[in-house]
């Protein structure tokens, strides 16, 4: 395990100190896209991991169905779970109302400008 993280150092270096940007992030504008496509991913994945919490909470509801406490623990999972994905689920759709209505959906970044260099 020790050799995996040390691996994992030793090629994501140059990324953590900025002295070389992934494939496409050669501006500003690539670098906001790949943190975008990660916030993205990031936001997939917490969504199926409420969906999973949910349903893991039904598993327990429905396997204990003589266990009074684990049935209520069951049901507190299940309401966390859906707590959790509602509110998700409307953050997710105020954040693309908001985007929409301010027209910054397909907004292009506008590249600084060139600093000449000295002759």
């Amino acid at each position: 395990m020790k050799k995996i993280i040390a691996l994992g150092i030793v090629l994501l270096t140059p990324v953590l100190v900025s002295a070389q940007l992934s494939v496409g992030s050669q501006d500003l504008g690539g670098v906001l896209r790949c943190v975008q496509n990660v916030l993205n991913v990031a936001t997939y994945l917490i969504v199926a991991a409420a969906i999973v919490w949910f349903m893991w909470g039904v598993f327990k509801f429905v396997v204990s169905a003589g266990d009074k406490t684990a049935r209520e623990e069951g049901t507190k999972m299940m309401i966390a779970g859906i707590i959790g994905i509602a509110v998700m689920v409307s953050i997710w759709g105020l954040v693309a109302w908001v985007t929409s209505t301010a027209g910054t959906e397909n907004a292009r970044v506008i590249p600084p400008p060139a600093i000449p260099l000295p002759l």
